[in-house]
């Protein structure tokens, strides 16, 4: 039997690419001006808020800031950072544990 040659694989290298092309997007909507003009609709959004607050109150009606508030939280949690964080917090805990404990092992040696 013939065996093929194996041709090798450049994880580090499609990785490195992976995080340029990242790169590469960010820096380019920075450059463009892309969150300066997101930035700009929050704050004509909030300028319209406000003049219909004040239209409101010099109307009588009843107001109250809810109904002014923007409210742009949107939850992207799903499935896997649930457990991505759950793994973050259970290692977290152990490391903790084991280096208490390592302390309180080298503390008992150097220390009577």
């Amino acid at each position: 039997m013939i065996e093929e040659e194996s041709k090798p694989k450049y994880y580090l290298i499609k990785i490195l690419f992976l995080l340029f092309l990242a790169f590469l997007i960010m820096y380019i909507s920075s450059e463009t001006g892309y969150f300066e003009y997101k930035a700009h609709n929050r704050s004509v959004l909030t300028k319209e808020a406000m003049i219909q607050f004040e239209k409101d109150v010099a109307d009588g009606k009843d107001v109250t800031l809810n109904d002014y508030k923007i409210d742009e939280y949107v939850d992207y949690s799903n499935l896997f950072s649930k457990i991505g964080s759950n793994i973050g917090y259970y290692t977290e805990k152990i490391m903790n544990n084991g280096i208490k404990k390592t302390l309180k092992v080298l503390s008992a040696l150097f220390y009577e």
